[in-house]
């Protein structure tokens, strides 16, 4: 079976680039400030953060995606990946989270962003849906109210 790839929506990916491009350009504003307005390490410090976020967050933000293999999902998230198997799922919460338990019987929760449309337009919501309840199909388990488009 080919991998099975959610998705954000193309105007949704490119506002997140462009959010990612405003924090590192206030970045910028920031080391500025610690130069001119207001000398101080503090400036600086709040500079080389947001850009460094900024940077990152413009470069990881397009690629955020979920991919569902016969055995595994990969979450590519906006600032770490994650493998997860699918045997180890034990409930999708309505965020969504995915709820797991590794091979030492630790409990994980995994954020899936590209499937979050909380107070979106219908458009968004109703993209965010479809991709939970093919999540949920491919999972094989409960835990979340898909008839709940928020």
């Amino acid at each position: 079976m080919p991998d099975i790839v959610l998705e954000q929506l193309r105007f949704t990916k490119w506002v997140g680039v462009g959010g990612s491009v405003v924090i590192a350009l206030a970045g910028v504003m920031f080391l500025w400030a610690g130069t001119t307005i207001s000398p101080g390490w503090p400036w600086y410090a709040f500079g080389i953060i947001a850009i460094a976020f900024g940077i990152v967050a413009t470069i990881r933000t397009p690629r955020a995606r979920v991919t569902l293999s016969d055995d595994h999902m990969t979450v590519f998230g906006q600032f770490w990946s994650r493998t997860v198997p699918r045997r180890a799922i034990t409930s999708i919460t309505p965020w969504p989270f995915i709820k797991w338990t590794d091979s030492h019987g630790r409990k994980h929760s995994t954020p899936v962003t590209v499937l979050n449309a909380r107070g979106a337009l219908p458009k968004f919501a109703q993209h965010a849906l479809d991709g939970r309840r093919t999540l949920h199909k491919w999972a094989g388990v409960g835990g979340d109210y898909l008839d709940d488009a928020r």
